[in-house]
């Protein structure tokens, strides 16, 4: 018989306060270790505090894709195995409420899981993984505004600067001293008479207007070491930190993990840029793949919760957190033979996901039509014992010797 809206809505008060901590704790972990790295690249190059929250902020979509499938695995886990504990799932299944009917509402709480992870894998992950690349960029680039100090040399990377006075606001400034080191082996010498700092376009560098100033380029050794230094005299100039024409942030989609699932369909089959084909079809059926996954994760964590009847050990949670770490592992390794062409999407990655589908329906059936023998003894107990026992007499053994 179908389960009425009060069962419902109890079910899914169950399972989502246990999902609702483990999503909690597992952000705030996994930031927390990704936060000393970004506190050393703020901090490091003299950003702000703000910049430390907006970096992080970037990181969530990214982790809450971790988080939201094992959230909803052990919600379902927790809120099951309390239920059978306390004889409630067999009080249901005495009202003619079957597992098949349990896990209707659990089931429709996984698809709208799985939509949420589809919106973050689809699109927030991409343009947040690109944003915190390009506030990586422009907090480095920020440095000058904050380390430059008026009459004193400042180096940073391979550029250094002087100025001679600098505005309250640090801004403006005049009597500016550049010398950079060129990647091709010459330098870069550019003074100027007054100039302001400005931000550059959304993601980029800062640059410098300067005003009635000069600018030698001198090559390196090898073929050009004969050419004379080249110097331009101008009225006005816009450059950036290293004395150069100014170079923004890269455009998104570089990497094949900022392309948005439309873009990685468009592109199925070629290539772009750096990025091969191989690893836009290991991108794109990945995400598909690890999405797909979360509405199977119901038939899989409520047969492992439920207890067994006067069992001495409950292996469930044991079984359920290694199938999972199992899967994602297997996952990757098929994730990582696709992006080098070494093997089709179908078979490193949809062969792995069809048998975890088909291992959690078998469980699930066989949990909702087979019935429990409480006198039983399963080969994990009989292994356990073995083991145990094994253990104590080489504990024993050395313990008298």
């Amino acid at each position: 018989m179908p389960t009425s809206s009060t069962l419902t809505r109890y079910l899914l008060a169950q399972v989502l306060r246990p999902a609702t901590t483990t999503i909690v704790a597992a952000l705030l972990v996994l930031l927390a270790e990704r936060a000393l790295s970004v506190v050393n690249i703020v901090l490091g190059w003299r950003g702000s505090v703000v910049m430390i929250f907006e970096m992080l902020s970037y990181l969530v979509p990214y982790y809450l894709g971790f988080a939201l499938p094992v959230a909803l695995f052990l919600g379902i886990f927790f809120a099951f195995n309390r239920l059978g504990t306390d004889s409630e799932v067999d009080a249901m299944r005495a009202s003619g409420v079957g597992l098949a009917g349990m896990v209707r509402p659990v089931l429709g709480l996984a698809l709208v899981v799985a939509l949420l992870h589809l919106a973050l894998v689809s699109h927030l992950q991409p343009y947040s993984r690109y944003a915190y690349r390009a506030a990586v960029y422009a907090v480095t680039s920020a440095s000058f505004q904050s380390l430059i100090q008026p009459g004193r040399f400042v180096t940073l990377g391979d550029t250094t600067y002087r100025v001679e006075r600098l505005s309250a606001d640090r801004r403006s400034f005049e009597g500016l001293f550049l010398y950079s080191e060129r990647g091709d082996g010459g330098t870069v010498v550019l003074t100027a008479a007054r100039g302001r700092i400005e931000p550059g376009p959304a993601g980029g560098a800062l640059l410098l207007r300067l005003e009635d100033g000069v600018q030698q380029l001198a090559r390196g050794g090898g073929e050009g070491g004969g050419v004379p230094a080249l110097t331009l005299r101008f009225g006005e100039l816009t450059t950036d930190l290293s004395g150069q024409e100014p170079k923004p942030f890269r455009p998104r989609g570089e990497n094949e993990r900022e392309l948005t699932l439309p873009e990685l369909w468009a592109m199925r089959g070629t290539s772009r840029g750096e990025i091969e084909a191989p690893e836009i079809e290991a991108e794109l059926h990945a995400r598909i793949v690890r999405t797909l996954a979360v509405p199977v994760l119901p038939f899989l964590a409520l047969p492992l919760a439920l207890p067994r009847r006067r069992a001495r050990r409950s292996y469930g949670f044991v079984i359920g957190i290694v199938l999972l770490v199992g899967f994602n592992q297997i996952l990757k390794s098929g994730e990582t033979l696709v992006d080098d062409g070494r093997i089709g999407a179908w078979l490193g990655l949809w062969l792995p996901f069809a048998a975890f589908s088909a291992l959690a329906c078998i469980l699930f059936v066989r949990a909702a039509t087979t019935v429990p023998n409480p006198g039983g003894r399963t080969a994990l107990d009989a292994l356990t014992e073995r083991l145990t026992a094994l253990v104590l007499r080489r504990t024993g053994g050395e313990g008298t010797a």
